[in-house]
């Protein structure tokens, strides 16, 4: 129970001390400060006793929308930020160096690495097509995803090679890294771009492989839900929905995905999940396309 406790205090004071930076959620010492301590401490591993008195705590139940709403503000201004700071480059090799100095680049790159051996684990062989909903401003989960299939399934110099679409409904968003693309030269090979509501009528997904949800599409499970089905509508059969959740105390930062609700079992299969015990945050689930 002390140690429970202890968790929960810290919680708290973490998130007291974020609420009064108001809207100032642009990357600064304080706000990496708490932002870095409060991922430290929700990737810790507990026991689920302790883990779940934590979880079950009424202050802790209390402030959970507004610490997960804080947290998503938070990467938004984090990501604009560093593309905005790596489009300064002035050459593709200075522009590839800021990007592997992205405070959480290793994290994206053990996160790519382990999705896309999930992916592997329930398709015959590595995706070729793939569209990425909520890819934001600094497409990192695609250009690592791209780098880790190339390396996976080493393709010939004849073959086109792996692509990815990344969409997202900000159509500042899709022009920041659109330019930042450009500029990464040849390390942006395969990647494209559309602003789109994600499940919108006009996007037809029957073309991809695999179709990624991002964490922060969708903050709640119902509107998941509606956007997964929506998503799922215009996919092909026997194609892939890749989604990220959460577990243990990590649910503090994102929401956990159920995605074996009567809703979702409609129109989706699911195949596994996958949960980190590393630095990376997300875990990874994987549902095949009825």
């Amino acid at each position: 129970m002390a140690k429970a406790q202890q968790i929960v205090e810290r919680v708290l004071v973490i998130h007291s001390e974020l609420l009064k930076l108001g809207q100032n959620l642009h990357p600064g010492p304080t706000i990496n400060e708490l932002l870095g301590s409060l991922v430290v401490l929700c990737s810790q591993i507990h026991d689920q006793d302790i883990t779940r008195q934590v979880l079950d705590d009424a202050n802790v139940q209390a402030v959970l929308p507004s610490l997960r709403r804080i947290c998503a503000a938070s990467e938004s201004c984090l990501e604009s930020h560093w593309a905005h700071r790596i489009l300064e480059a002035s050459v593709p090799e200075e522009c590839q160096k800021l990007l592997e100095s992205f405070p959480y680049y290793g994290n994206y790159e053990e996160l790519a690495k382990l999705e896309l051996n999930a992916i592997l684990s329930a398709s015959d062989s590595a995706p070729k097509k793939i569209a990425f909903i909520g890819s934001g401003p600094l497409p990192l989960t695609s250009l690592c995803l791209l780098s880790a299939i190339v390396l996976q399934s080493r393709p010939s110099t004849a073959d086109e090679g792996p692509s990815v679409l990344n969409i997202d409904i900000d159509p500042n968003a899709i022009d920041v890294s659109t330019r930042l693309n450009h500029a990464l030269g040849s390390r942006g090979r395969g990647m494209h771009f559309s602003c789109a509501e994600a499940g919108s009528a006009d996007q037809d997904l029957s073309e991809f492989d695999v179709v990624y949800v991002a964490a922060l599409v969708g903050m709640s499970q119902a509107d998941k839900e509606d956007i997964f089905i929506k998503v799922a509508s215009s996919m092909r059969k026997g194609s892939l929905l890749v989604v990220r959740s959460s577990w243990g105390l990590r649910t503090l930062l994102y929401p956990e995905v159920d995605i074996s609700t009567d809703r979702l079992l409609q129109c989706l299969e699911p195949c596994l999940i996958v949960h980190p015990y590393n630095q990376v945050v997300n875990s990874v689930v994987v549902a095949k396309v009825k």
